[in-house]
């Protein structure tokens, strides 16, 4: 769920940053780089989708056909099947960039950044100058989290079309994000000097002073301003300027702001959300608790408002009430995976109800049987009602998915408590292999003496326990330790 106020993203502003849509941007002169590898805008689109699908209909080889047909799929929102059609294009031998940019666009509308970079990478080595394939690629790296891929080519970005502001927009919001707020500034203010007027520079310059260790609400507000004076009901000039009212405790101020975006959104539930979570923040629950009554009587399908008063109260240790905001949540939303999670994790840690826990888990993964997190907290709602074999079993999974550590552990742990002593042997050994040499788990070495000790292994037991008290000293366990090296060395 969002936190919109003060929690500020700068990745997410520079993803907004970047983001063109493809057919508006004029075509450079062939002796430069054009803004993104596009098409000729179409004068009614849904027409010549259906020409085109009737083309491929008659003719499914063509090649030419089915890349036009996938990139205006994909601009007129329907990116899977666009994506599919440009696939199709590929196979049958289109080799241009603009079909790689567009694949990249449609996987980023799918939310699959792994495979966009993958298309953007490969829109570049096919036009390597291509500002628009460099924004991108830039922003898709990025969102992956490949930083420093990013810089370099928003670094390249710059070398190549020093007169366009995405490569310094793109510069200064890896370095924003890194922290590095004066540097970044500094791209910001060349992108200015380029188009005084870009929206998106004053954006980020003003984000950049609410996340600064020392945020500066007024610093940030003569931004959000220069947006407004152009553009009074930008949306995201609007919040931005509210989220630093409220940063200065101007609380009327800033929920005034978020009024008049209900007003420009009526049919959407977030702006009175927002209303309700700036309460929050202050500590203004009555207030909160009004909003969300209009947000709710407003917007009666809508559950975010439930969910959002359920976050808060079990924050506040309120968890019986959370947890009927989570039920109302759930009437209107029965199947979405967070609500369910939430609600879960709720009865599982705070009100004790592992059974209810089990249900809301078990829902997630009837639709997303290989979710890790919820296999795993699933095998410790297993393992904390006793039933091991079923901990075990889940454990088992997530470690299969992940081949991280602590899954391991606690699959080593269910071996013991089973009394499976030989695989636990084995997987506490695995697990002694791969710890942190500067911050060793003494239990390991534990649990590896005493299953050592049960299959009757003298030597690797006794081994085991001086390697406990190499790191533990004193306490039960080290006295134990001892008690075992003295009787296993008779």
């Amino acid at each position: 769920m969002r936190r919109i106020l003060i929690a500020i993203s700068i990745v997410a502003c520079l993803l907004a940053a970047l983001a063109q849509t493809p057919s508006t941007v004029a075509a450079r002169p062939k002796a430069a780089a054009s803004p993104s590898p596009s098409v000729s805008p179409t004068i009614n689109p849904l027409e010549r989708i259906a020409t085109l699908q009737q083309t491929v209909k008659d003719n499914p080889n063509d090649a030419n056909t089915r890349a036009e047909l996938g990139v205006l799929l994909i601009q007129n929102g329907k990116p899977a099947e666009g994506r599919d059609q440009l696939e199709n294009a590929i196979r049958l031998g289109a080799k241009e960039a603009q079909v790689w940019f567009y694949i990249g666009l449609a996987d980023t509308e799918l939310r699959d950044m792994p495979d966009a970079v993958l298309a953007f990478e490969k829109a570049e080595i096919l036009d390597p100058d291509n500002v628009g394939v460099l924004s991108e690629l830039g922003s898709s790296y990025i969102a992956v989290g490949r930083i420093d891929d990013a810089m370099r080519i928003a670094n390249r970005a710059i070398a190549l079309h020093p007169t366009d502001t995405l490569g310094y927009l793109m510069l200064a919001s890896v370095q924003l994000d890194k922290g590095q707020f004066e540097e970044g500034r500094r791209n910001l203010t060349k992108a200015l000097t380029i188009d005084s007027t870009n929206a998106r520079a004053h954006m980020m310059l003003g984000r950049s002073y609410l996340a600064d260790k020392q945020p500066n609400a007024d610093l940030a507000i003569e931004q959000f301003d220069i947006i407004l004076k152009t553009t009074p009901n930008d949306v995201e000039a609007l919040r931005a300027k509210a989220e630093a009212l409220a940063l200065k405790n101007d609380v009327p101020g800033a929920v005034a702001l978020l009024q008049r975006i209900v007003k420009l959104q009526p049919d959407s539930v977030e702006p009175e959300d927002d209303i309700g979570e700036l309460y929050l923040t202050k500590h203004m629950v009555d207030e909160a608790h009004q909003a969300f009554a209009q947000a709710e009587k407003d917007h009666p399908k809508a559950s975010e408002p439930y969910m959002l008063q359920a976050e808060f109260d079990t924050g506040e240790k309120r968890y019986k009430q959370a947890a009927e905001e989570y039920e109302a949540a759930l009437a209107l939303s029965p199947d979405d995976p967070r609500l369910l999670y939430e609600y879960g994790r709720l009865q599982f840690i705070s009100l004790k109800d592992p059974q209810k826990a089990l249900d809301a888990f078990r829902k997630i993964l009837a639709k997303s049987p290989d979710d890790p997190d919820v296999l795993f907290i699933t095998g410790q709602t297993y393992a904390a009602m006793g039933n091991w074999a079923q901990a075990r079993d889940y454990y088992r999974k997530t470690f299969d998915l992940t081949r991280a550590y602590l899954p391991l552990y606690n699959l080593a742990y269910s071996f013991y408590q089973l009394k499976d002593y030989r695989q636990a042997r084995d997987a506490f050994g695995a697990l002694a292999q791969h710890q942190d040499p500067k911050h060793p788990d003494a239990q390991i070495w534990m649990f590896l003496g005493d299953t050592n000790r049960l299959l009757g292994d003298k030597q690797d037991a006794i081994a085991a326990y001086k390697n406990y008290l190499a790191i533990v000293h004193t306490g039960d366990d080290a006295n134990k330790a001892r008690a075992y090296i003295k009787q296993l060395s008779q």
